[in-house]
C-alpha cells in the first residue's frame, strides 16, 4: 500500500511516536521512509506568528540547530537501518514548515505523511503554533499524527538511546508497566 513514507523528525519527544510507528508501516509495506528534519525560518524562532527577540541572534544560534536536527536525523536513520528499512534524510528550511513539509512530501513522491503530537488543546496550538492543522490541509498525501506508541513499541531518544514506550489511556494517565 505505501511505497515511500515521510517521517517528521524533530526536537520534541513525540518525534519518536512518529518515528516508531513510521517504521512499523515501512517493515509491514516494505516500503522506504525519508526522514525529515526542519529547521525553523532564518529570520529565528517565533512563538505563533510573533517573533521572539533575544541577546543572541539566529545567525548565532544556526550552526547549533542544523548540528542538532542532523544528529537527530543520523539517530533516526541508524533505527531505520537497525529495522532493516531504506532511508533517506533531508533537511530543509523556510519561511512555512507547512509548506516545507508537503512540498518535500511531493519531491520525494511520498505517499504518506507520518508526524508526532503533544496533544494540544486549542489555546497552547494557538500560542505555540502547530503544523499539524495546517499540514493536514495542504500535504497531497494522507498525514498520520501519533501521540503514543503501540504496545511494545521502544521510543529512540533524541541523544540516540532507546527506552521502552507506555501507551496513555486517554484520562486515564499511563498504562501499568
Amino acid at each position: 500500500m505505501y511505497e515511500r513514507i515521510l517521517i517528521v523528525i524533530d526536537e520534541e519527544a513525540t518525534s519518536g511516536h512518529a518515528l516508531d510507528e513510521g517504521l512499523a508501516l515501512a517493515q509491514t509495506h516494505d516500503a522506504a521512509v525519508v526522514m525529515l528534519g526542519v529547521l525553523p525560518p532564518a529570520g529565528g524562532a517565533a512563538v505563533g506568528d510573533l517573533p521572539v527577540m533575544g541577546v543572541v541572534g539566529y545567525a548565532d544560534l544556526a550552526p547549533q540547530v542544523r548540528q542538532d536536527a542532523e544528529r537527530r536525523l543520523q539517530a533516526a536513520d541508524e533505527a531505520a537501518r537497525r529495522a532493516g528499512v531504506r532511508v533517506q534524510t533531508r533537511i530543509t528550511d523556510g519561511l512555512d514548515p507547512v509548506d516545507c513539509i508537503a512540498s518535500t512530501a511531493d519531491a520525494m513522491r511520498c505517499d504518506l505523511i507520518v508526524v508526532g503530537s503533544q496533544g494540544q488543546n486549542a489555546v497552547m496550538r494557538l500560542l505555540t503554533g502547530s503544523v499539524i492543522p495546517g499540514l493536514i490541509t495542504r500535504a497531497s498525501v494522507p498525514v498520520l499524527v501519533c501521540r503514543a506508541c503501540s504496545p511494545g513499541a521502544r521510543l529512540l531518544r533524541m541523544d540516540g538511546t532507546h527506552q521502552p514506550a507506555r501507551r496513555l489511556r486517554a484520562g486515564t494517565g499511563p498504562a501499568p508497566a
